[in-house]
């Protein structure tokens, strides 16, 4: 392709991943200088484009920082700039810059035709559009920063679910067991001192847990349940537990010491319908290893509590760290024919 003396590029580079590297490393094959627009808060808070869950989109600074570490990396540091952008056009609209071209993906094409009809209306030269090209998560899926927020993929495009966890039954390994006996988040002696409700999504899995939650009226939005309390049977419905017996229930089995494919289905069937004020999943069997999954199929920030035996609550912030560490356990399981 033609070498361009000046190009520009932009978008919010929200959660740094591989289509943003592919976007910047064609606008700096082809530019002798990049010019990196990255978006301002504000204009994340109020894009017309609605940014989904956009109370969670990285702040400006760290989001610049994501694209300075690219840079610098890979060696391409002295050859871009980064500035702030609070609207679609940045600096194209700049009469004193020659800008020869603009690097845009498949999704934001369209941006980039409204910038050369305004540009037109200024007496400026169109810009050549470039089309950054696409780049696939392991299910062959668009990778981008919505599905990194909603918990699907990581930075690289890997499914925190793998696809035949769908199909096979895992089983608890003898020699993971102790993995499972240390907390996998802070823990609480009291369930007031860690609940601040920031309008994240609250899980809660456990019959105390969820009955405690009720009773402080604290308003969790799913709760996994299996009526049992250290493996014997303590409650016989969901009234004893101070539910209004109205709520949606989910059902399904999972024996003790196992995540069954229809449990993570079922987890993903509740994500994928929209969890309301109050959803139950109600576990014929064993909830205890359901945090698990919960944490895979969970969108970031989300926040699980679950019982430590004998020593308090524990809450999870979803994140993509515990995301890793948890799938790097489920992924030791036996995975039983």
């Amino acid at each position: 392709m033609k070498k361009f003396n000046l190009v520009v590029c932009g978008g919010t580079f929200d959660h740094f991943h591989k289509g943003h590297e592919s976007l910047l490393r064609l606008a700096l094959s082809l530019g002798n200088k990049v010019i990196i627009g990255v978006t301002s808060d504000d204009y994340v808070k109020n894009s017309k484009f609605r940014i989904q869950n956009s109370e969670f989109v990285e702040p400006f600074e760290e989001r610049k920082e994501s694209v300075l570490e690219f840079l610098k990396q890979n060696n391409l540091k002295n050859r871009a700039e980064i500035i702030k952008i609070g609207d679609l056009f940045g600096p194209t609209l700049d009469k004193s810059l020659e800008i020869d071209a603009i690097v845009v993906s498949e999704d934001t094409k369209k941006g980039a035709k409204i910038i050369n009809a305004k540009r037109k209306g200024l007496g400026l030269k169109d810009l050549q559009i470039l089309i950054a090209p696409q780049v696939l998560a392991e299910d062959k899926k668009l990778i981008s920063s919505g599905r990194i927020r909603k918990g699907e993929i990581n930075r690289e495009g890997k499914l925190y679910v793998k696809r035949e966890w769908f199909s096979k039954n895992l089983k608890l390994t003898e020699d993971l067991r102790n993995e499972f006996k240390k907390p996998f988040g802070e823990l609480f002696k009291d369930v007031q001192n860690s609940f601040k409700n920031k309008n994240y999504l609250v899980i809660t899995v456990g019959d105390i847990t969820t009955k405690m939650f009720n009773e402080k009226s604290l308003g969790q939005n799913l709760s996994v349940i299996d009526f049992k309390v250290a493996r014997k049977n303590k409650f016989s419905n969901i009234l004893e537990l101070g539910f209004a017996g109205d709520e949606k229930v989910f059902n399904v089995d999972n024996p003790a010491g196992h995540i069954t494919s229809n449990l993570f289905k079922k987890i993903t069937e509740i994500f994928k319908v929209g969890i309301g004020s109050k959803v139950i999943l109600q576990i014929s069997g064993e909830e205890d290893l359901a945090v698990l999954p919960l944490v895979l199929a969970s969108p970031l920030n989300a926040i699980i509590y679950y019982g430590q035996p004998g020593e308090g609550i524990v809450k999870i912030e979803v994140s993509e760290k515990i995301k890793k560490i948890v799938y790097g356990l489920v992924n030791k399981f036996e995975m039983l024919k």
